[in-house]
């Protein structure tokens, strides 16, 4: 029997809430520590604000800014010191255990990631890259097809107008790559359709003109259409590698998961990535785990990610290897 919410309460109950009470005192504890934290940098930057203003002449504001600043930063040092230890514990005890739940055979490593060279050959993203991280590593065979996913972050530094050093987020969110089980030789990279839906035909025009790109391709799905832009090399095995039936199953995701998908075809490989605005894996400090609620939906998120393998059909061949 496939895993489903009313299997999951009995598992939380029976397997995961005794050493869930323990952790539950360790959020408790790391919560009333920042709380006070908080409480005792509020003074201090209220003194400081009376001392910049009074004792040096700082304009009121100037002094708002220099004390409110100071205290943000030491509390977020603080913050994330007092944080990591909890998360660390609530990635054994939670995240591990609803992947394993899902899927026993899977393994995760919360502090790796897929490789720079696996997100480069993908070509989702062309765009230069100064820093990339990931973590949430889960990687194994789902019903016969390897699969691996993780949490990944690649930005770009820039400089803005006044040439001020900023970073950019080139992605951010899920990253997951599986076997798709038929041997091909070109590539096909499947985007979000931004440029159409938002500039009509002028849109479409401009798509075609995406020279990094390759090919563009026009496929015989109006609904995948509306959703998504295509480039490949070969357009006859375009066609054959996003078959009708693929196109469909793309295009239900994509409407059940309510973000744009970001694929690409190649070396035999499915890569897709899902934009994410925060971590996936990491717990919210002001929600308990003794509310099943919490644990409900990381089970949700990470049964969504299990089941692309279902949902495209991954463990069906449409034609043998060639």
């Amino acid at each position: 029997m496939k895993p489903n919410l009313a299997s999951l309460l009995d598992y939380y109950y029976e397997s995961m809430y005794p050493e869930l009470k323990a952790l539950e005192e360790k959020r408790l504890s790391t919560m009333a520590t920042l709380k006070k934290a908080a409480f005792i940098l509020l003074l201090i930057s209220l003194i400081l604000f009376f001392v910049l203003h009074q004792a040096f002449m700082f304009k009121p504001l100037h002094a708002a800014l220099v004390s409110g600043m100071s205290a943000f930063l030491i509390f977020m040092f603080i913050y994330r010191h007092e944080s990591a230890g909890y998360s660390m514990l609530f990635k054994d005890q939670v995240i591990e255990k609803i992947i394993h739940f899902l899927d026993p055979s899977l393994i995760y490593s919360k502090m790796s990631s897929i490789s720079e060279l696996e997100y480069q050959r993908s070509e989702l993203f062309l765009a230069s890259y100064d820093r990339f991280v990931g973590n949430d590593l889960v990687m194994g065979k789902i019903e016969g097809v390897d699969v691996r996913f993780c949490d990944l972050h690649v930005e770009q530094k820039v400089r803005d107008t006044d040439n001020k050093e900023e970073w950019v987020d080139i992605f951010q969110g899920l990253f997951f790559i599986a076997d798709f089980n038929k041997t091909f030789h070109s590539k096909v990279v499947v985007l979000p359709d931004i440029a159409e839906r938002t500039f009509g035909v002028l849109g479409s025009w401009m798509q075609g003109m995406n020279v990094q790109r390759g090919k563009l391709i026009k496929l015989d799905h109006p609904e995948f259409e509306k959703f998504f832009v295509t480039y490949g090399d070969d357009p006859i095995e375009s066609r054959y590698i996003l078959s009708h039936s693929l196109m469909e199953e793309i295009v239900q995701f994509r409407t059940k998961v309510g973000k744009p998908l970001y694929l690409s075809f190649v070396d035999s490989k499915l890569y897709l990535a899902m934009h994410y605005t925060k971590p996936l894996f990491e717990p919210i400090l002001s929600h308990s785990l003794l509310e099943f609620t919490s644990i409900k939906d990381y089970f949700e998120l990470l049964n969504m990610i299990v089941s692309i393998v279902n949902e495209f059909k991954l463990n069906e061949k449409l034609w043998s290897k060639r």
